[in-house]
């Protein structure tokens, strides 16, 4: 009886990159992010990152960081690192992608990383620069402005003088004297603590939302569903919702489909701010 032995080997295979689903991975500033990609294919398949700005990511440096099993590190996330990223995975037969989407989680402004320290001392010597720095962290990203000895605002940009407020938040003094000396306030925007509310169906309830600034920042709500309220305009679904002139958001016989999260934005010339308040209809 004769036997015959035969071998079968698969032709080589185009990349496939598993769990393709769009998807979207938040993170706090600051932190770092990791973003997976695996794939299979004959030839093994060589992962490369594509970076929002349609660059091809460096294998090692000192923002990003791929790993051997194809997953991109990313360090120290700030706002300029939000946006789409693509997965690439290829061989010699072909290629696969992969979308995601690294998105900032909202966080109050903070100044200089000093979140519990309000003051610094800096010393000048007569007649140089002096340089103020005044780095604000947040999202929305934040625009500062400075308060001088005098009480004077200065807004960014500001060029006056000796006096010049960078885009970046410092501020230059040139030709530093004695009659300069005093306390400089770097400012942002600023919210009343956010809150939860929780109350009964039918109850009426009035959201407040108190923000300062200077110019005078104009008032916005974002509901639940993302509609987006002015003042004197009305949106109405399942009962009324309204914003005041004074920038109060108003719920009129609110029920279950009314919770969700409301955020109170405030806009002026020199940037954004906002507040969210969870609630909670039982």
């Amino acid at each position: 009886m004769e036997r015959t032995r035969m071998s079968i080997k698969v032709g080589p295979n185009a990349p496939k990159i598993g769990y393709k689903s769009p998807s979207v991975v938040t993170v706090n500033l600051g932190q770092s992010v990791q973003l997976s990609c695996t794939a299979t294919g004959d030839p093994t398949p060589r992962i490369l990152w594509i970076s929002p700005r349609q660059e091809v990511i460096p294998a090692s440096s000192n923002k990003f960081q791929i790993m051997e099993d194809g997953s991109l590190v990313l360090k120290k996330v700030t706002l300029a690192d939000e946006g789409k990223y693509a997965c690439v995975a290829r061989n010699s037969v072909g290629d696969d992608v992969k979308n995601m989407e690294i998105e900032v989680e909202p966080q109050e402004p903070y100044i200089n990383e000093k979140k519990w320290k309000s003051s610094l001392k800096v010393l000048g010597v007569s007649y140089q620069t002096v340089l103020l720095d005044c780095k604000v962290e947040g999202k929305p990203e934040p625009r500062v402005w400075w308060v001088s000895p005098y009480g004077v605002s200065l807004t960014v940009p500001y060029r006056g003088g000796r006096f010049t407020v960078h885009q970046n938040g410092s501020l230059e003094l040139r030709g530093a004297r004695k009659t300069d000396e005093g306390k400089y306030m770097c400012k942002k925007p600023i919210f009343a603590v956010p809150n939860i509310e929780i109350i009964p169906i039918k109850q009426d309830v009035t959201i407040k939302c108190v923000a300062t600034g200077i110019p005078k920042p104009d008032i916005s709500w974002t509901l639940p569903g993302r509609t987006t309220l002015v003042p004197n305009n009305r949106y109405t679904a399942q009962g009324g919702i309204h914003m005041t002139g004074e920038g109060n958001l108003i719920i009129q016989n609110p029920v279950l489909m009314n919770s969700g999260i409301y955020k109170c934005n405030a806009k002026n010339a020199l940037g954004t701010d906002f507040k969210s308040t969870y609630l909670q209809v039982f």
